[in-house]
């Protein structure tokens, strides 16, 4: 099935605060302009830098927000494995469809340390999991035949998303898992390679835009399901532009936090330390930039 899934930010009320209300008003907005998947704390939900407590209060609220309209899903990865399975047990009890697992960070691993790793997260869960492939932030990177032998053995790895910026990865495990795995699911995740990945047999994208335009989003999901290809392409150059948000400034995530703002959905624009803010001078060019794409 093809997907459009938005990894969602986390509002703050602080650094270290979760402001839950405006958490689920995004999710509402997503749901209401539907989007397929809703992923709590993916990179975009700045997971590494929060409390397990914050992180948890938030699963709990996002439940009956979510559950039943969209794809759940929530992100679980840790540096130490017994922790990746602790939350993602946490996150299964508490009505999440499917986790997504980035590996341990910081050390390269190889590619049976790879396997180790989700061997021991897959055999200790009974829900779906996502494997999640980030090589700029794990520094090793989830190869095809990694990715094959991991479904081989465990039927509830369910899919992969793939961080990386060009598709050669995501093509080897579309053409190497799914002629014997049809169901897996492969996602990209930047928003521009979402029809590229559909076309390649792939079933979408896990991209951060949506969060700041989930119609155009949703819409572009629909036209690919129904192969009109007329709207695709349209929508591709659309997002071709909108991809231009993710440069002006570093975090890009504070950068879509000052949108959500603008657009009346976040209460503010607090970041976890130690990312700073959107800059106040730049957020008139920012407000311009994003009027191109309103409705």
């Amino acid at each position: 099935m093809i997907k459009y899934v938005a990894p969602v930010l986390t509002a703050l009320r602080s650094e270290q605060e979760v402001d839950v209300e405006s958490c689920l008003r995004l999710y509402g907005h997503l749901i209401k302009n539907e989007i397929d998947g809703i992923a709590v704390f993916g990179t975009s939900g700045e997971f590494p830098h929060l409390p397990v407590s914050e992180k948890k209060k938030l699963i709990k609220a996002a439940a009956p927000v979510i559950k039943g309209h969209a794809e759940f899903i929530v992100g679980t990865g840790s540096m130490n494995v017994d922790d990746t399975v602790e939350m993602s047990r946490f996150a299964f009890e508490n009505g999440a469809d499917t986790v997504i697992v980035v590996g341990p960070y910081y050390y390269g691993l190889s590619d049976d340390s790879i396997f180790e790793y989700f061997s021991k997260v897959a055999s200790h869960l009974k829900g779906n999991i996502y494997l999640y492939n980030f090589p700029d932030r794990t520094s090793y990177s989830i190869n095809a035949q990694t990715v094959l032998r991991l479904v081989r053995k465990y039927p509830n790895i369910v899919g992969i998303k793939d961080t990386i910026t060009n598709m050669s990865n995501t093509v080897d495990i579309i053409k190497l898992v799914k002629p014997e795995f049809p169901e897996f699911q492969v996602f990209h995740a930047y928003d521009n390679c979402f029809a590229y990945t559909v076309l390649a047999g792939g079933n979408g994208a896990v991209g951060i835009l949506p969060n700041i335009a989930p119609k155009l989003f949703s819409n572009w999901a629909k036209a690919a399901r129904e192969k009109d290809f007329d709207t695709l392409s349209a929508i591709q150059k659309k997002v071709d532009i909108m991809m231009d948000i993710l440069w002006f400034h570093s975090p890009f995530l504070a950068t879509v936090k000052a949108v959500l703002v603008q657009q009346g959905i976040f209460a503010e624009d607090t970041m976890t330390f130690p990312f700073l803010k959107f800059p106040e001078e730049k957020k008139a060019e920012l407000s311009n930039f994003m009027k191109q794409f309103e409705a």
